[in-house]
């Protein structure tokens, strides 16, 4: 293949037909070695960038008392947890889409393999991710569920793939991901229930999942180890998990979303998808001010006055009315029904 270089990204990439075969009758995909250490670094300086950002935060406003200046990628935001419990589900819930992953989302090696999954047309869904799983934190850790039942009512045909990028060898360890394979083919959406254990996360029982989904008996549970630089494809519909980390670092990583502009996005009222390829220009560039444009790594500036919900780590959203509340806690008890409360707090884009 021919590559180039735009973003500091190499340019090239594509499925082979057996990958592509893998992905539409298994529901998942692992592919090795599409970035290279260099190619993610960016994304990994913002994310440092965001981390200082919310320490300054809490040590101006007396929630810490140690920046813990000294640590790096993979320990800070854990120091920093030990002093402000809920610091990875506020580095989860704030800040715009960072340039470095904006440039990644729309980089030719994964946009040419959505293309040849989705064809020509191809959108960027609203849910993105940026995945703080500090190490033996159960607020970080997601129970089994299908991705698109956290949208409304029927979206869940619309074919959203997911890129879920690691930047650090994901491991059983650290907190991989499990998928239940072929668990997608029948193209139903299970009955979730709300919430799991002290997180905002929807639940999906695994014994009904599979009497649901494979009474046959055909799938089975994989772990999908992923190295730095590689990615795992996810249908919407596949059911995975990711396991505790029982590490001594943080597995970051990222979350990608994918589907054709045309069809049903599912976010309710709150955003639509992002127009990232276009058979009609072969040339053309993303309009990110749709989505309200991209931050590159601005300078921290202290805020004359902190309040309260600048350090709210509850996270409510519409999904918490869509499926039963079967187990509360301090997400689902501040849940107003009928609201918008979560809304703006689902996601970063």
């Amino acid at each position: 293949l021919f590559c180039y270089i735009r973003g500091g990204i190499e340019q090239a990439m594509s499925l082979t037909e057996e990958q592509l075969k893998q992905f539409e009758t298994e529901g998942f995909l692992v592919v090795p070695n599409v970035f290279s250490k260099e190619e993610l670094q960016p994304v990994i300086d913002s994310i440092n960038v965001a981390v200082d950002h919310l320490a300054r935060d809490l040590f101006a406003a007396g929630k810490i008392k140690d920046l813990c200046e000294n640590e790096g990628f993979y320990t800070r935001l854990s120091k920093i947890e030990e002093q402000f419990k809920g610091a990875a589900v506020l580095l989860h819930k704030r800040g715009r889409l960072p340039e470095s992953i904006a440039n990644l989302w729309t980089c030719d090696k994964l946009l040419n393999m959505m293309t040849q999954i989705l064809g020509p047309e191809v959108a960027g869904h609203p849910v993105w991710n940026l995945r703080t799983k500090t190490p033996n934190n159960p607020s970080v850790t997601v129970p089994w569920h299908q991705d698109c039942a956290y949208l409304s009512a029927g979206s869940e045909q619309t074919l959203q793939p997911t890129a879920w990028v690691p930047l650090i060898d994901a491991n059983m360890v650290n907190g991989c991901i499990q998928v239940f394979r072929k668990g997608h083919r029948k193209g139903l959406l299970c009955e979730h229930e709300c919430c799991a254990g002290p997180s905002w996360y929807i639940m999906l029982d695994e014994d009904k999942m599979k009497q649901t989904l494979d009474p046959e008996e055909e799938c089975d549970v994989v772990t999908c180890e992923v190295p730095m630089g590689g990615i795992l494809l996810l249908n919407q519909l596949i059911p995975h998990r990711s396991l505790e980390n029982l590490s001594d670092k943080i597995r970051w990583s990222i979350d990608l979303r994918w589907q054709r502009p045309s069809e049903p996005h599912g976010f309710f009222a709150a955003k639509d998808p992002i127009l990232m390829r276009t058979a009609a220009d072969p040339n053309y560039k993303v309009d990110w001010s749709v989505w309200g444009g991209h931050q590159s790594n601005p300078e921290w500036t202290q805020k004359e006055k902190y309040v309260d919900e600048d350090f709210n780590t509850i996270i409510t959203g519409p999904w918490m009315q869509r499926w039963k509340i079967t187990h509360t806690n301090h997400h689902t008890d501040k849940f107003v029904p009928g609201s918008n409360n979560g809304h703006s707090e689902w996601h970063k884009s």
